[in-house]
């Protein structure tokens, strides 16, 4: 069973009743929540993948993961996958629904990651310069994130787009170049 075809496939369809129904921007909201809850609650996946547990309750956790008032929309999807047995793959639906929003919506996310938190105003330039290169009908938002671990510099990602300057990177090709060229010598 290939989790992503399938996960694709009840995304899609969900993004077509929602646009239908007329709430996909609400739906959108709902999914980043549960998105957001799977991954803080650790119980979460517990919860989902324990066959004592109801169906019904099951669709109770997942809507209250969503929302303290899920939506219509959003209480009948949950009850279509638990009761075709996919909850367990609930967050590879939603994290699909996700991009298919994003596409429909014209959204594109970028996310700068650095070693320190980074000044709003370069963020905001950085920001204007990616809405700059977008289509016209193209929304941008830029995500910033904060990683000591590259020790230094930055990594620029939007869409299938990944600039890696920073230091950490660096040093491991350093590294790789410098364990090639003394192979050759041995």
């Amino acid at each position: 069973m290939d989790i992503g075809i399938i996960a694709r496939r009840y995304a899609k369809a969900l993004i077509e009743y929602a646009v239908e129904q007329k709430s996909e921007d609400a739906l959108y909201q709902e999914i980043l929540m549960f998105i957001k809850n799977y991954q803080e609650i650790k119980q979460l996946p517990m919860v989902l993948d324990n066959p004592l547990v109801s169906p019904e309750q099951k669709i109770n956790v997942i809507c209250q993961a969503a929302s303290t008032q899920a939506s219509l929309v959003f209480r009948k999807f949950a009850t279509l996958v638990v009761y075709h047995h996919r909850e367990s793959i609930m967050p590879f639906i939603a994290h699909s629904f996700i991009g298919l929003y994003r596409k429909l919506k014209h959204i594109s996310i970028g996310q700068l990651i650095t070693a320190v938190p980074v000044a709003d105003k370069e963020a905001d330039r950085l920001e204007m310069w990616m809405e700059s290169q977008a289509a016209e009908s193209t929304d941008v938002i830029l995500e910033k994130k904060v990683d000591p671990n590259i020790l230094g510099g930055f990594i620029f990602e939007i869409d299938d787009y990944r600039l890696d300057a920073s230091v950490a990177t660096q040093f491991e090709r350093i590294k790789k170049h410098f364990i090639e060229k003394n192979k050759r010598i041995v």
